[in-house]
C-alpha cells in the first residue's frame, strides 16, 4: 500500500472545497478494495512549500497528491513562486524525489482577468514535467493549459472529471437512486466584482433570480437558497426583502459531518446554481442542474455533460425566460432526464477508475484489479477526524505564520526607524548652529563653569 501526502484545502466558508477534498481521498483510499493508496498526511496547498515540508515529504511518503480544484487562478493567494495557488517554487519542486499526481484541478481564470504573470508558464511546464499524472477536470481547462506547455509536454495533460461528479459512488448510501419528483428548486447564488471585468451586472442577475423565483413560486413549487459560503447568504436576505418566500441552508462552516451536504443535495430534485460546485455536486448526486453561468468553468462543465444549454449567459433580457423553460423541462420528464445523468455519472466513474489504474501502473508497476469499496459512515466518521485534526492544525500554522510576519514586519519598521534617526543624528551634528552649541558646551565644560 502506497502512503500520499495531499497537498489540499479545509475551509470552513466554502464548502464546495471543503467537501472536495474529502471526495478525493474517498476516490484514493478505496481504489482497488482499498490496497493500493492511503492518504495518511496532508497540508494546505496555498501554504509556501519549502525545504524541510520537501525532506518530511520525501523521507515519510510514497507520492504526493496535489487537487483538486480549480487551482489555476492568479488572483487567489497570489505570489511569485507559482503564479498559480500552490505556493511551491521551482527549486522546491524539482526536490521532490517521491512521484506527483496532479489530479483534477482546474483552470480557473475569470473572464477579463489579466492573463498568468511569467512565472506560471515556467512553473506549469516544471509542474507537468515532473508529474507522473497530469489530471484537468474539464477538457476547456486543457485546452488552455496546452497554450502555456512546450509541445512536448501538450500530451499529458488527461481528462479528470472532479471527484464531487461521481459523490454517488462514493457515498452510495447516501444516493437516493429513485427520487420522487417533488416540486422543489434550490438556488445557489452568488456573485463577486471579478464577475464585473466580463461586464456582467450583479444588480441585474439578482433581479432576473428574484423574476425567476416569484414565477416559481406562484406555481407551487418550495424554494431553498444554498450557501456554500457566506455572501451567498445576500440572495437570501434580497428575496426575503421582495417578500419571497425561501429557505435558507447553510453548508458552509458544518464543524461535523461535511457529508450532510451530499445527503441534501440528493433530496433536492434541481438546483439552480452559479459556483463550480453548486453545479458539480448535485449532478454527482443524482439530480438536475442550470447554471446561471457568470464564470467560463460554468459552461466547461455543461460542455462536457453534453448540455450546453444547461449554461444560461445572465446578461440581457432574455435569460430568466430561458432558466424557466429549462425548470419546466426537467420536471417534465424527470425520471428519463435523471437516468441520462446517471449514465453520463456512471462514464466519468469509469474513466476515473482507468485514471487511478494508470497512476497505480505508474507508481508501483501494476494497475490494480479488485474493484472499488466505498467506506460506510461509521469509517467516513473516523476518516473526519483526521480531518478536522489536520484543520485546526492548519488554522495554527496559518495563525503562526501571520503572528511571526507582523513581527517581522514590526523588526523591519524597527530597523528602518532606527537607521533613520541615526541619519538624522548624524546630520544634526553637521549642522554649524549644532556644532557651535557643542563646541560652547565643551568649553564651558573645560573650563569649570
Amino acid at each position: 500500500m502506497l502512503h500520499l501526502f495531499h497537498f489540499d484545502l479545509k475551509p470552513r466558508s466554502n464548502y464546495g472545497d471543503a467537501i472536495l477534498f474529502e471526495l478525493v481521498r474517498l476516490l484514493l483510499d478505496g481504489y482497488d478494495d482499498r490496497e493500493r493508496f492511503l492518504v495518511t498526511g496532508s497540508a494546505n496547498l496555498r501554504h509556501q512549500v519549502g525545504a524541510g515540508r520537501v525532506r518530511q515529504v520525501n523521507q515519510g511518503y510514497d507520492a504526493v497528491v496535489l487537487g483538486g480544484g480549480g487551482l489555476m487562478l492568479r488572483s487567489t493567494n497570489e505570489n511569485q513562486l507559482s503564479g498559480w495557488q500552490w505556493k511551491i517554487s521551482i527549486a522546491d519542486l524539482e526536490a521532490l524525489t517521491v512521484p506527483l499526481v496532479v489530479f483534477a484541478i482546474g483552470y480557473n481564470r475569470f473572464e477579463g482577468e489579466p492573463d498568468f504573470d511569467p512565472v506560471f508558464a515556467e512553473h506549469l511546464n516544471a509542474t507537468v514535467a515532473k508529474a507522473a499524472f497530469f489530471g484537468l477536470r474539464n477538457h476547456a481547462s486543457i485546452a488552455r493549459v496546452r497554450d502555456y506547455l512546450r509541445p512536448e509536454l501538450r500530451d499529458r495533460l488527461t481528462f479528470q472529471p472532479c471527484p464531487t461528479t461521481v459523490a454517488s459512488y462514493l457515498v452510495p448510501d447516501l444516493h437516493v437512486p429513485d427520487l420522487e419528483p417533488e416540486r422543489r428548486v434550490g438556488f445557489q447564488v452568488t456573485f463577486e466584482e471579478r464577475n464585473e471585468l466580463a461586464g456582467y451586472d450583479g444588480d441585474r442577475v439578482f433581479a432576473g433570480l428574484l423574476d425567476v423565483a416569484r414565477e416559481l413560486a406562484g406555481r407551487g413549487y418550495a424554494l431553498d437558497v444554498i450557501s456554500h459560503h457566506p455572501r451567498d447568504r445576500r440572495f437570501h436576505d434580497h428575496l426575503r426583502e421582495h417578500g419571497v418566500d425561501a429557505r435558507l441552508v447553510p453548508l458552509e462552516g458544518i464543524e461535523r459531518d461535511i457529508h450532510d451536504g451530499l445527503a441534501y443535495y440528493a433530496r433536492l430534485p434541481l438546483t439552480i446554481g452559479m459556483r463550480g460546485h453548486g453545479q458539480m455536486i448535485p449532478f454527482g448526486m443524482g439530480n438536475g442542474i442550470i447554471s446561471v453561468a457568470a464564470r467560463d468553468k460554468l459552461r466547461w462543465f455543461a460542455d462536457d455533460i453534453g448540455h450546453p444549454e444547461l449554461a444560461v449567459d445572465p446578461r440581457g433580457d432574455e435569460w430568466p425566460g430561458r432558466v424557466l423553460d429549462l425548470v419546466d423541462a426537467w420536471f417534465g420528464d424527470f425520471a428519463a432526464r435523471r437516468r441520462e445523468f446517471a449514465s453520463i455519472r456512471e462514464g466519468f466513474w469509469q474513466l476515473s477508475l482507468d485514471n487511478l489504474a494508470r497512476i497505480s501502473a505508474a507508481l508501483t508497476g501494476t494497475p490494480g484489479e479488485r474493484p472499488f469499496r466505498a467506506f460506510s459512515r461509521y469509517e467516513r466518521e473516523l476518516a473526519l477526524n483526521a480531518f478536522t485534526a489536520a484543520r485546526l492544525y492548519d488554522r495554527e500554522v496559518e495563525t503562526s505564520t501571520r503572528l511571526r510576519d507582523e513581527l517581522r514586519a514590526e523588526r523591519t519598521r524597527a530597523t528602518a526607524a532606527e537607521r533613520q534617526l541615526a541619519r538624522r543624528e548624524a546630520q544634526l551634528a553637521r549642522l554649524p548652529f549644532y556644532t557651535a552649541i557643542r563646541r560652547a558646551r565643551s568649553g564651558s565644560a573645560h573650563r569649570g563653569e
